[in-house]
């Protein structure tokens, strides 16, 4: 639809676009057409239109001053200060939104560069829900040693630990313990989601939007992750290894004397942080079921928190990206994984891809990598008949 705005002044173009992008009650919403809508967005994109070409005129007015005030000789005379704001205020918080939504103002817009650093970094505030949301989605990364560093990293862990020198003579020399430490390079794994909304996300309130960011992006990214960790191998890289089927049991049935098997394959000096990984239909359609030699079941649900429980005693973490094709179900010092963070989520959007569908575009992307320091702190039991 075609708005004619060049009688307006630019004051009464600033005050409607302010009143345009203000978020739709939910109950007017839903009593508007599609027509009444679209036209809205219209008239919102054709104001903020109007006002750039009004930005350009001006500043082509201005760099003709300039010219003539430098021939003349007379002193140019700044009249625009630019606005900083650190990427941990609210007030950058609330303009990075509004700038992926598009409701930046004519004057925003001018001054893009609204932060000391980069405008396009997710501010301290967004990052932080971000990086929150993905620990409660994706179990292990609460589990594993979480390192969130720039770059690929070599991180040094514990190797072989050897015993101190027994009853030492009085002034002999004692020779230095043969310890080793085991180095974990890491490098980084883009995970990317892309998500597609109409043009009514202009209409949302910062804070909805910003919720909606958080649950789309986060959320998806978090659940990648947190499958890489437990099961990816490509590229050589296996989140978690077993050497030689060595550390692992392949039985037929599940059986108090195979979980014992299990248990009895990680060595003693682990078993303070080991806990359990496995599948929630795993755990109720098979672990579960499982008695003892008096009849007592080894695993006992935590009732207060309905979350998990404790499986011969030891801590049980539930994850849905556990392996089902064997049932699989791990024991370790998941501590011992190492994962890095190296760029938390970043989010870019883009109008023309979405162009034929009148919607606008939004892309995240994290880079994360992580493997185990020791291969012998974690062991495994499959079923053959799963």
């Amino acid at each position: 639809m075609k708005f004619d705005l060049t009688n307006k002044s630019t004051e009464e173009l600033l005050e409607r676009q302010e009143l345009l992008a203000v978020e739709i009650p939910q109950e007017t919403r839903d009593a508007m057409t599609g027509d009444e809508i679209e036209e809205r967005a219209d008239e919102l994109e054709a104001i903020r239109a109007e006002l750039e070409a009004r930005k350009q005129a001006a500043a082509e007015e201005a760099r003709k001053a300039e010219e003539v005030a430098q021939k003349s000789g007379e002193p140019i005379i700044e009249t625009e200060e630019r606005k900083m704001f650190e990427v941990n205020s609210a007030e950058y918080r609330d303009l990075w939104l509004r700038k992926l939504q598009g409701n930046l103002t004519a004057e925003e817009r001018a001054n893009e560069t609204y932060t000391s650093g980069n405008s396009n970094a997710v501010p301290t505030l967004v990052a932080d829900k971000f990086f929150e949301k993905m620990k409660k989605l994706a179990p292990m990364l609460s589990e594993i040693t979480l390192l969130r560093v720039a770059g690929n990293i070599k991180f040094i862990s514990e190797g072989t630990r050897n015993a101190a020198d027994a009853k030492h003579t009085e002034n002999s020399a004692v020779s230095p313990a043969a310890d080793t430490t085991v180095y974990v390079q890491l490098g980084g794994y883009e995970f990317m989601k892309v998500i597609q909304i109409s043009r009514t996300a202009r209409l949302m309130s910062v804070d909805a939007f910003e919720g909606w960011l958080v649950e789309m992006l986060a959320g998806d990214i978090a659940r990648s992750i947190d499958n890489y960790i437990i099961n990816d191998g490509t590229n050589g890289i296996t989140a978690i290894l077993w050497t030689s089927n060595t550390n692992q049991i392949v039985s037929e049935n599940y059986t108090y004397g195979k979980v014992c098997d299990a248990i009895a394959l990680l060595p003693a000096a682990y078993d303070a942080e080991a806990k359990w990984l496995v599948n929630k239909r795993t755990l109720y359609g098979k672990i579960a079921q499982i008695v003892d030699s008096a009849g007592n079941p080894i695993f006992v649900p935590d009732t207060i928190t309905g979350v998990g429980g404790r499986l011969m005693g030891y801590p049980v973490v539930v994850d849905d990206f556990v392996g089902t094709t064997k049932d699989e179900l791990y024991l370790g010092k998941w501590s011992d994984v190492v994962g890095n963070l190296s760029e938390d989520i970043h989010v870019d959007s883009d109008e023309s891809a979405g162009f034929t569908a009148n919607a606008i575009v939004y892309r995240g992307v994290a880079v994360f990598d992580s493997k185990p320091a020791k291969a012998d702190a974690i062991v495994r039991l499959v079923s053959t008949t799963a």
